[in-house]
């Protein structure tokens, strides 16, 4: 089991707080609308997004307990998946399906970005 850093440095990024260690993970999609997702002090998964006008959304939870910076794996048609290293060590993915609504999945066992 990974163990979280004694004492993580924390930078603000767009109205929240992240552990500036991981960094933000981007994803653009091909109509433009741009997402992030980085790791929040209490160690979730927190993403937001741009509406088609450029404005930013709020941060939001995508839950989790990750100890590591969010990688992003691109598939077809603005499908994707990312991935994150959990407490336990191992790799733990969400998938975002592109149709009809852009849902995600729960969380699951995964092997990251292959």
């Amino acid at each position: 089991m990974a163990a979280a850093p004694a004492q993580a440095d924390v930078c603000n990024v767009g109205g929240g707080r992240i552990i500036c260690e991981y960094g933000v993970a981007k994803y653009t999609f091909d109509h433009g609308v741009k997402q992030e997702f980085a790791i929040g002090t209490d160690y979730a998964v927190w993403t937001r997004y741009t509406d088609k006008s450029g404005r930013w959304n709020a941060w939001s939870s995508m839950g989790g307990v990750a100890r590591s910076g969010v990688q992003i794996c691109p598939l077809p048609h603005d499908t994707f998946y990312i991935a994150v290293t959990g407490t336990d060590g191992q790799q733990w993915e969400r998938i975002r399906y592109s149709y009809p609504e852009g849902n995600w999945s729960e969380w699951e066992r995964g092997s990251g970005c292959g």
